[in-house]
């Protein structure tokens, strides 16, 4: 099966999903998450703002800003991924996808990361994954610095093999609601 036909399914799995569902599956990928040493041992976290029924994140969010970890949100700026520094304070607007990004483009960029969490529709055993299809994250991550990068995602996202692509970057770890696949 071709991407663009594996993503569609596993879109319209996911969001057929509730609303309740999502937040009690969400609460405890995120606990399963902070809690682990990935997470822990990070000062800076870059992680995504949720759409179309993603794992939330904003247990991840609060408990970055709660130790004192630096925390970053991507941005889109001329179809290129960015990462800036979030704060309490930080405005939030949606961009072109729909997706909340911090307003002030002056934010601090940053290319170094103890710790970057990635969205997706689906992934494999082999922890690869596949994104919406703008290749987004696999520019940014091929040009970024990080310690450990994962993914956040359902059980039902999980396919039987993703063919990889020379550019695909594979997860380290992804967490589900059944715990760690590393």
């Amino acid at each position: 099966m071709i991407k663009s036909s594996i993503r569609k399914s596993i879109l319209q799995r996911r969001l057929a999903l509730s609303k309740s569902i999502v937040s009690s599956l969400s609460k405890s990928i995120q606990t399963t998450l902070i809690e682990s040493q990935y997470f822990q041992k990070a000062k800076s976290v870059a992680v995504y703002y949720p759409i179309k029924n993603e794992v939330k994140t904003d247990m991840i969010i609060e408990a970055c800003l709660s130790s004192n970890k630096d925390i970053f949100l991507p941005r889109l700026d001329k179809q290129q991924l960015s990462f800036v520094s979030f704060m309490p304070e930080s405005k939030l607007i949606e961009n072109k996808f729909g997706i909340s990004e911090v307003a002030n483009p002056k934010a601090a960029l940053a290319k170094q990361f103890d710790l970057i969490i990635c969205p997706g529709v689906c992934f494999d055993s082999k922890k690869n994954r596949i994104g919406y299809g703008g290749g987004y994250y696999d520019r940014f991550l091929s040009l970024a610095s990080y310690n450990h990068l994962g993914m956040i995602a359902f059980d039902i996202q999980k396919i039987e093999i993703i063919e990889k692509e020379e550019h695909d970057i594979p997860m380290e770890f992804i967490i589900t609601e059944s715990g760690f696949l590393n």
